[in-house]
């Protein structure tokens, strides 16, 4: 089986995990004993976004130092033995710490990425990058919807127990990848090296894209905590349309992202383009006094994320040196967390004094500042790498 299939279907498992719980941490809270507050809610909620913040560019030194395939498994096993911790808890202090180690040992979205620098460059590592956010987003779509079908059982939290064996088993499947470190590494071409060389004396700075990534993750993560409220403020009065109208900016991009590497515009255009489209999604919903509307605004939204994504991943392909892959991808993540938890903070603050539909003007804020930084600060250069051969 190739390689990249055992990478993508290993993240789908670990994605699936880690984003089909969090919806449910009110009955979690119940179930130990806590509160139902919005606080210790998202206290719990952000826990382990935090905790992967802070030991990301960590991980990604690691992954440089001692293999990009010792960091997936790290990875893997890290979740799964954070998810068990959480399962067996009895208290809220235990539950937190499962969170905590999750949070901390896990991040395999960027292992991931970082593992698959080592067999592809440019245009290819690119196109897998938008692969792997596809088994992402296929994970965020499909976890909420089966595990609500369990989440009503008598002790919830045996479903963490139950995901724990997900990760666990993605960790015995990547035991059998190729390895990575110097003694069973691929070879790189000499013209993926010159390409490298090239990328080091031209390409701005990695800061730039990580600046983006940040505005990025900020104007889409501001707009999810209160889109159910926000959506029955609108008048849709059922759960089930308003999770349709949560997910259809992903099922958008599950749709299309198979094609989007045939798109031969500019990666810098596509950015521009997806982040012009993203703003103008986000002050229409803003704007929005009723439903009617909301699912073309909602479209709009994906098809911006869509070419968020593709522009970003090319950047990020061109910006990749294979000997700090592994602290790149660590940097670049840990970026896009720092701005969900900024986001986070600032949609709770701001719905306190405003109202519900003020995060979306709050995303388009942050859309804005993306395209005066593409327009002023960056400077686009084609380059084009092959796969790397065995």
């Amino acid at each position: 089986m190739r390689v990249i299939a055992v990478v993508l279907f290993c993240h789908f498992l670990a994605a699936f995990t880690a984003l089909g719980m969090p919806l449910f941490l009110p009955r979690m809270m119940v179930s130990l004993g806590g509160s139902e507050s919005d606080y210790l809610i998202g206290l719990m909620f952000i826990v382990p976004t935090l905790c992967t913040a802070f030991s990301a560019p960590w991980w990604g030194r690691f992954a440089d130092k001692y293999g990009k395939k010792t960091s997936l498994l790290r990875a893997q096993f890290g979740l799964g033995l954070g998810f068990l911790l959480s399962g067996f808890a009895d208290s809220v202090p235990m539950f937190a710490l499962g969170l905590m180690v999750q949070g901390v040992c896990g991040g395999t979205m960027a292992a991931s990425n970082a593992y698959l620098s080592r067999f592809y460059q440019g245009k290819a590592l690119a196109s897998n990058l938008n692969l792997t956010q596809s088994s992402a987003r296929l994970a965020l779509v499909s976890a909420p919807v089966i595990l609500g079908f369990f989440s009503h059982i008598d002790d919830p939290l045996t479903l963490y127990r139950l995901l724990a064996l997900l990760p666990l088993m993605a960790f015995g499947l990547c035991l059998f990848l190729p390895r990575d470190n110097a003694e069973g590494s691929v070879k790189i071409s000499s013209v993926a090296r010159q390409s490298v060389a090239v990328n080091e004396a031209t390409t701005p700075g990695f800061s730039q894209v990580l600046w983006l990534q940040f505005f990025f993750c900020f104007s889409m993560v501001v707009t999810f905590p209160y889109f159910l409220p926000y959506s029955e403020q609108l008048g849709v009065n059922s759960d089930a349309l308003s999770g349709f109208y949560y997910s259809l900016p992903h099922l958008v991009y599950l749709l299309f992202s198979f094609n989007i590497k045939s798109l031969s515009m500019p990666a810098k255009l596509q950015s521009q383009i997806g982040f012009s489209l993203l703003c103008l999604a986000c002050v229409g919903q803003f704007l929005l006094v009723n439903s009617v509307g909301l699912l073309i605004f909602r479209v709009l939204f994906g098809f911006g994320m869509l070419l968020i994504f593709n522009g970003l991943h090319l950047i990020v392909s061109r910006q990749i040196q294979q000997r700090d892959a592994g602290l790149s991808f660590g940097r670049f993540d840990a970026w896009g967390k720092w701005a969900g938890v900024a986001a986070g903070i600032c949609a709770s603050s701001a719905i306190q004094v405003t109202g519900l539909n003020f995060p979306f003007l709050l995303a388009a804020l942050s859309c804005g500042c993306a395209l005066v930084g593409l327009v002023l600060f960056y400077k686009e250069v084609e380059q084009d790498v092959d796969p790397i051969k065995e």
